[in-house]
């Protein structure tokens, strides 16, 4: 009985573990991403500034709606899409239009890549 509760201790530890690993790597990714952004917008100073304001604000949202067991995932993932409109909405309110072209080519461009350049494998089709 001690064995298993040690293993199960030990299994929540590097679940633990993995988890903040992974936070910093998104965390990273986003930064890597701005900043390519930042050269590809040209973007000021200040709209760098409301842009990480925009998604620090929402992230407290994220992370909330990854946290409630109570909703299914359809519902999950009907509230997320809600929260990337409303930050779509943001980041069209800071760029100007010629920046929300480039913006869209830039989306185009990553929808365009295989899904195993964006951390995740690929899913065969049907």
């Amino acid at each position: 009985m001690r064995k298993l509760t040690l293993l199960i201790g030990l299994i929540v530890a590097v679940n633990i573990l993995f988890a903040q690993g992974r936070r910093e790597q998104v965390k990273e990714r986003v930064k890597i991403k701005i900043e390519e952004y930042k050269d590809r917008l040209d973007l000021t100073e200040d709209q760098v500034v409301e842009l990480k304001k925009v998604r620090e604000s929402m992230q407290p949202e994220l992370d909330a709606l990854r946290a409630d067991e109570g909703k299914s995932r359809s519902e999950k993932m009907r509230a997320h899409a809600d929260i990337i409109e409303k930050r779509e909405a943001e980041v069209a309110r800071i760029l100007d239009d010629e920046q929300l072209a480039e913006l869209e080519v830039i989306k185009k461009e990553i929808n365009r890549k295989p899904r195993a350049a964006h951390g995740s494998e690929e899913r065969p089709t049907r």
